[in-house]
């Protein structure tokens, strides 16, 4: 059971990943067909996530390092050779979490303009 644990804390990190990004896409509303929804900006909470995940990303990493001894030669070998490509994917998502963490806090700053150049024209037009 040993084996798998690092695998499973891996598997867990990148769909933590994945999750945090599908969030910024859903409420950045990447995938709508308008061409300038509104958009709210990033919450707390998907920063709070994002940084989580940047900690999940090390954590089977360390784990693996704790339990290396009690791995089969196996599973040590399939570890080892696969290493470098599970650092890459994990750092890649990190990555991939900030781009669209920011293009989504790019369309919500654009909305935010938006909603205060329209109030300022009705109180224009008010004073007229």
């Amino acid at each position: 059971m040993n084996d798998l644990i690092p695998l499973a804390l891996w598997l867990f990190s990148v769909l933590w990943s994945l999750s945090v990004c599908g969030i910024c896409v859903h409420r950045g509303r990447f995938l709508s067909s308008e061409r300038h929804p509104k958009v709210s900006p990033v919450s707390w909470n998907v920063v709070v996530a994002q940084v989580v995940s940047v900690l999940f990303a090390g954590f089977p990493f360390i784990v693996y390092i704790m339990v290396e001894h009690d791995i089969s030669d196996a599973m040590h070998d399939f570890y080892e050779r696969h290493m470098i490509v599970a650092v890459a994917v994990v750092i890649v998502l990190v990555f991939a979490e900030l781009a669209v963490m920011y293009a989504q806090a790019r369309r919500a700053m654009f909305t935010q303009r938006d909603e205060v150049l329209e109030k300022a024209g009705r109180r224009a037009a008010e004073r007229r």
